[in-house]
């Protein structure tokens, strides 16, 4: 009796270790000329449910920037992101998607924009931090609410091209960033 009733914890363990994952946190130096911030982002899964959240702080002088995304996903499909940039404190942009059916998500914006949306590729830009967009050539952007094209240089380095014309650059090193 008492092995059948390690056997059944150790089981009834194990799943619970497999369908929770503890929440992963990673935490970057925000580097223009000289290091002017820091870029933390954390990941909690439980199931087919994930969370990822990114905020960004950079301190310049008289300035006070924050850029910070709320993204949530069940079975890998996007449910919700908030988006905000906030200067000195104060909300200064914002973009709000929410999805309101299989296939539609609906667009809040600070510029009073609201739409309906259609997203057809499941990668995004808050996963570019734990995995690597193999054979990916666009991805859909919580922040702008459109699909941004990225572009694969080889070994490991990818650069995301942002509507504004900057880019992002993303380095893997076997699979991880």
């Amino acid at each position: 009796m008492s092995k059948l009733l390690l056997v059944i914890f150790t089981w009834i363990l194990s799943i619970s270790f497999v369908a929770k994952t503890p929440c992963q946190q990673l935490e970057y130096d925000i580097i223009w000329l000289g290091k002017v911030g820091k870029l933390n982002i954390s990941r909690t899964t439980d199931g087919k449910f994930m969370q990822i959240e990114t905020n960004s702080e950079v301190k310049i002088p008289f300035y006070k920037l924050n850029w910070i995304t709320n993204t949530s996903f069940v079975d890998g499909q996007l449910q919700s992101s908030n988006y905000r940039q906030l200067l000195n404190e104060r909300k200064k942009e914002f973009m709000e998607i929410t999805q309101i059916s299989d296939s539609t998500w609906q667009v809040a914006s600070d510029i009073g924009v609201k739409k309906a949306i259609e997203i057809h590729h499941p990668f995004y830009v808050s996963q570019l931090y734990f995995t690597e967009p193999k054979e990916i050539e666009y991805v859909f952007s919580e922040r702008f609410a459109q699909y941004l094209e990225l572009i694969n240089h080889g070994n490991g380095h990818y650069k995301l091209l942002l509507p504004d014309d900057n880019h992002c650059e993303y380095f893997y090193e076997n699979g991880f960033v």
